[in-house]
Parts: C-alpha cells; structure tokens; sequence
C-alpha cells in the first residue's frame, strides 16, 4: 500500500489531507474557558492574600505601627480559633457557658463565671449558682437568652439549669450559621478597631502625608488579608460541622 501511495500524486495529496483532518480530530481537549477562569480566579485569591501577609510581614520590620497591628491582628486570629473551637465542639464545653458577658444594671459588664459557679449536672443539664451574686439572676437570665445557645434558663431559687441542646443536623446548622455572622464579624470589628488604632498613631507620628498614606495602605491591606484568613478558617470548620453525622 505505502508503494502504491509513491507512485500516484493524487493518491498522495489524498493521504495528506486524510493525514490533517486525523491531526484535528484527535487535537486534545483542554479545560472549558470558566472553569479555567475560576481555578485562575482562586489561585489569585490564595496569592493576593499570602502576598498582602508577606508585604506585611516585610514592612513591620521597618514599620513599628505595621509591625504593632500584624502582631495584634495574629494574636487576635489566635483567639478566633479559641472561640471557634469552643463553638464547634460537639461536647458539652462549659468554657462556651463561662464566658457569656453579663451587664448588670449598674452597667458594669462581667463573664459569667465571674458571678457564679458554672458546672454540669448531668451530661445534659448546665447548672449556674449565683448563691453569691443573687441579684445578678436576672441580668445573666437576660445575657443567656441573648447569646447564641438557644437554650431557655431554668430557675429555682439561686440556681439556673440550661439544658444542653441536642446535637441535631438543623443545630449544626444554627450554629454553622452563628459563625458565619457573629464571630465573623466580632473578628472584622476587632480587626477594624486594631487597623483604626495604629492608622492615628501613624498618621499623628508621620513626617510626611506620603509616609501616612503608605503605612495606612499596608495597614488596610493586612487587614483584609487577616479577615480573609478568618473567612477560611471559620468556612473549614462549618463544612467539617456539617459533614458529620446527625
């Protein structure tokens, strides 16, 4: 056959062109134009926020006022996962139930542990006795209802029993949904109040409005990275919340 193919031009231009259409079918595929977009589009993300933390990482030391908010901003990223630990633990952490702030009718704000012994009953009952703080039962009944355990206190005498609510599919859901809007943003705003605090020190410390202006863009740039990081770390834990069994 492939001497036959010599001898004849005609046959020879056909197998060419056959040879071509060949190449063509068997091009190889290549990811559709948006899904490419998309993984380039989270490679950025991942990128922008390392490189904001590695800029800021590289101006603290020359900065004191970057360098005073990145340690503020870690320390705080610190506690984020503290309280998400204690919100997401599928066990009964009386941590969660000690740190309730209470404001008393005098204004003065107190953990609730602070005004009573917290400790657990039984593997499903809360017990808080406020035998030394009696007239605090109404502000802590108020600061409970007001938290996110959607629990309903039970009163006798000076003694308060919260049921622990059960570990159901729509309760993980409830408090996935909690982290997501209150400690999310209990994190920005802490951040938010770190950035404000050294953005004045800086600005009032400045030589220059230009010296200002860069070390506000660094700081404004940190921060967004840090509450970028607080988004991930918060929307691991609600999937791994999620994910369990009900």
């Amino acid at each position: 056959m492939f001497r036959a193919l010599s001898r004849s031009p005609q046959l020879v231009r056909a197998a060419v062109r056959l040879h071509s259409v060949q190449q063509v079918t068997v091009a190889p595929l290549h990811l559709s134009p948006c899904l490419a977009k998309v993984r380039k589009s989270e490679k950025k993300k991942k990128g922008n926020v390392k490189g904001a933390l590695s800029e800021a990482a590289h101006a603290a030391g020359e900065n004191e006022f970057v360098n005073g908010a990145l340690a503020e901003m870690q320390r705080m990223e610190k506690v984020l996962s503290e309280e998400l630990a204690k919100h997401f633990s599928l066990q009964v952490d009386l941590r969660v139930y000690e740190d309730i702030p209470v404001k008393l009718e005098s204004g003065e704000e107190h953990k609730l542990n602070h005004l009573g012994r917290v400790s657990l009953k039984t593997p499903h009952l809360v017990m808080v006795n406020l035998a030394d703080n009696p007239g605090a039962i109404k502000a802590v009944k108020l600061a409970i209802q007001k938290s996110s355990l959607n629990v309903n206190a039970q009163h006798e005498g000076v003694v308060l029993y919260l049921p622990v609510p059960r570990m159901t599919r729509e309760r993980r859901e409830e408090m996935a949904a909690t982290a997501k809007t209150k400690i999310l943003n209990d994190y920005k705003n802490a951040l938010n109040d770190i950035y404000t605090k050294f953005d004045k020190k800086s600005t009032k410390a400045s030589k220059s409005i230009d010296d200002a202006s860069h070390t506000r863009s660094v700081l404004l740039t940190t921060k967004r990275a840090m509450e970028a990081r607080g988004v991930d770390l918060i929307e691991a834990k609600r999937k791994a919340l999620l994910s369990e069994v009900a």
